[in-house]
């Protein structure tokens, strides 16, 4: 069964990895060359090299940006993962049944099943 399994993972990898290459990497590519140039979006462009980069390292709006940005990548993860605890925790908490309902969505545990049987099939409920 081993025989043929790598042709047939990379049949399936191959228009995936090409469309990431054409749209992903390409775009990244293209940034990375308009990065080095002093164009408006119309005329002539005017290769300046890494001046621009120069001109970031020096910017205090860019520094600051930058700490607010990681200051986000760090809090956003960890506010997601504590709701998502507190979210788990409250489906979970109790341990058993609670009166009948279903854990869910509070619906009495009896209202899916039977009444869409009876209203399927009403001859077994009227013997």
């Amino acid at each position: 069964m081993r025989h043929g399994k790598y042709p047939f993972i990379i049949g399936f990898l191959v228009v995936p990895v090409a469309l990431y290459a054409t749209f992903v990497v390409a775009a990244y590519l293209q940034t990375f060359q308009l990065s080095l140039t002093s164009w408006s979006g119309l005329g002539k462009i005017d290769y300046i090299g890494f001046d621009n980069f120069v001109k970031l390292w020096h910017d205090e709006t860019f520094w600051k940006s930058i700490k607010h940005n990681l200051f986000l990548l760090i809090l956003l993860p960890i506010i997601t993962i504590v709701i998502a605890l507190v979210f788990a925790f409250l489906l979970n908490v109790g341990g058993g049944h609670r009166g009948g309902q279903s854990r869910g969505s509070g619906a009495p545990r009896s209202t899916g099943s039977s009444s869409s049987s009876r209203s399927c099939w009403p001859w077994p409920s009227s013997r």
